[in-house]
């Protein structure tokens, strides 16, 4: 992937969905068991959810989908800069002290901060000002995410230095089918890498705690999935303001909705399209999916080779060919990669 200036391919005044990922450096196992040496790290993928989940609900920031395989991640996030906007300059020094001592700590709670602390952050206008701005860009999020990771892991390794191969890598998904096409590539990850033999027992990715959460009967605070971003968008949400602002959960960014799907159809979509994969089929989607993925404008028939070819596809961003002209205008470049695929596969 060519590397371009972070400013170019992720304003963070904009709102938007992006998906982002990283590896491991040094041939490092990130969790699970180390075929190298035979150790066991899969407690490690729990310092990844707790740590992800409690971001979740310090950021202006909405995780749609993720995935944790043995030396990689792959998480979808939404940004809504309104929201921090919208909150006192407690609650923006709160969040961002708990946020920033969460990064360099070893310990699964919570750090407590007083109101002291609290009060002398309130002070600095200009300090609070820029701090709306970081609760709501996904560089803060993914760092603190990613250093809390390496910081940990070098402990318990007793060692010092690179954990990370490199930055975090960034694709923006510009409208609802790209962000399908991502979140589907997400959700089918560990599968097809062989860490999973099915969706329901791929316990370390986003469709697994949906699925848990449809058989809890709880509110939506309590729930498997409480802390992800809520996946289906109904209509009427989109005249709902505060559902884009606020979280009656308390765990997360919002309440809107992503997509125009409910899970069941999601699930329906996700199960024939890792069938369809794992049995190297190009075969025409059945009709009540192609139905589905109209009201996205997808393209049916290029559906399975958009999924497969996702990643070895498309660079900085994926969406319809004239918005990834445009994404190429404002990146100063000729043309992106996977421009001629977004033509015939989104319209």
């Amino acid at each position: 992937m060519t590397a371009y200036a972070r400013k170019k391919t992720y304003e963070a005044s904009r709102q938007g969905a992006f998906h982002v990922w990283n590896r491991c450096a040094r041939q490092l196992h990130l969790w699970g068991k180390d075929p190298l040496t035979n150790k066991d790290y899969s407690h490690r993928r729990d310092w990844w959810m707790v740590r992800l989940e409690q971001f979740a609900g310090l950021f202006a920031i909405d995780v749609e989908f993720h995935a944790e395989l043995g030396n990689h991640f792959h998480l979808m996030l939404r940004t809504n800069p309104r929201i921090p906007q919208r909150w006192g300059s407690e609650k923006v020094a709160r969040n961002w002290l708990i946020a920033s001592r969460l990064a360099k700590s070893h310990s699964d709670e919570l750090p407590r901060v007083t109101q002291e602390q609290i009060d002398a952050l309130v002070k600095d206008k200009k300090k609070i000002k820029k701090l709306r701005r970081r609760l709501s860009n996904i560089s803060w999020f993914v760092g603190f995410l990613c250093e809390n990771i390496a910081r940990r892991a070098n402990r318990e390794d007793e060692t010092s230095g690179k954990f990370w191969a490199e930055r975090f890598r960034c694709r923006e998904c510009t409208d609802l089918n790209a962000i399908l096409v991502c979140g589907v590539y997400i959700d089918l990850n560990a599968m097809r890498a062989g860490e999973a033999r099915s969706i329901e027992t791929s316990r370390y990715t986003s469709i697994y705690q949906r699925i848990q959460a449809q058989s809890q009967r709880r509110n939506a605070k309590d729930r498997a999935d409480g802390w992800l971003g809520e996946l289906t968008r109904a209509p009427e949400s989109l005249r709902d303001e505060t559902l884009a602002i606020t979280s009656r959960t308390g765990r997360r960014a919002s309440d809107l909705g992503l997509l125009p799907i409910s899970l069941d159809d999601y699930l329906k979509l996700l199960k024939w399209t890792m069938k369809e994969l794992r049995a190297g089929r190009r075969q025409t989607i059945p009709g009540d999916m192609d139905a589905i993925l109209e009201r996205l404008s997808i393209e049916g028939e290029m559906w399975l080779e958009v999924v497969d070819s996702y990643q070895d596809t498309f660079c900085h961003v994926i969406g319809p060919a004239d918005q990834m002209r445009e994404a190429a205008r404002r990146m100063g470049t000729r043309c992106l990669r996977g421009t001629p695929t977004a033509a015939r596969a989104f319209h």
